[in-house]
């Protein structure tokens, strides 16, 4: 596996030719309607940084943390029953699609195949929708709990929820986020590719510093990106 540098500059090499392509991530950071909302709405200037590891569609918001007033559980949708059963599925079956094309019209170009972005929907649809949902259904019974705790335990037991969720979460980052690649490169379906990262998170050594590189990268880009996008939002949108 090439440095972490090596990779970046192959890729602005490469991006030229894959310029359409470009609009996927665009459409998926604007779906972050409450990230958004949480710009707009905040008062004054927001500092924050971020740590993340790769992930399927990197957009704006892997490297923009939005404001906020303290832990909060929102969907940042309405919460009401025909809303959310009509528009959550339908926002997940995009990310999916989206997300497919994506890789897959990426992977084909670089090991030489003709698939396109539609050939890459169709193919990989499946597995990739498997990769948007599983992150949700991990997090519910934790996000539940939470909800329950806040009415039982208050702030102590909503914070030992947190305690145990975070690092469970970048344990999982850490070890599947190579995942949805390994789908479109070795065209296999979820199973095997999740053990594949699996296996190479083990092994560590290039996986291990890709990905500390990549968290780095991420952190120190953050401070700039999270600053000059709550600049930019709030100017655009007085």
């Amino acid at each position: 596996m090439p440095t972490l540098t090596v990779r970046l500059a192959d890729g602005w090499q490469r991006a030229g030719d894959q310029f359409p392509l470009s609009l996927v991530p665009i459409l998926l950071a604007v779906l972050h309607t409450d990230s958004i909302r949480q710009v707009l709405t905040h008062d004054g200037i927001h500092f924050g940084v971020k740590l993340s590891v790769p992930v399927s569609v990197v957009t704006i918001w892997q490297f923009v943390d939005p404001p906020s007033t303290g832990v909060s559980v929102n969907a940042g949708l309405p919460l009401s029953l025909p809303f959310t059963a009509v528009v959550v599925p339908l926002a997940i079956l995009l990310r999916a699609g989206l997300s497919a094309g994506y890789f897959g019209a990426i992977a084909a170009r670089l090991v030489g195949r003709d698939d396109g972005f539609a050939a890459s929907v169709r193919t990989h649809f499946l597995p990739f929708l498997a990769v948007t949902v599983l992150p949700y259904l991990f997090a519910v019974p934790f996000v539940v709990g939470v909800v329950g705790a806040g009415g039982v335990g208050g702030g102590g037991a909503i914070l030992g929820a947190f305690v145990i969720l975070v690092p469970l979460l970048l344990a999982a980052g850490y070890l599947f986020w190579a995942t949805p690649y390994l789908i479109v490169l070795r065209e296999t379906g979820l199973l095997a590719a999740a053990r594949g990262s699996y296996g190479l998170a083990v092994d560590g050594g290039p996986y291990l510093s890709y990905t500390l590189g990549y968290a780095g990268l991420v952190f120190l880009v953050s401070a700039v990106a999270t600053l000059s996008s709550s600049m930019f939002l709030r100017s655009a949108c007085p």
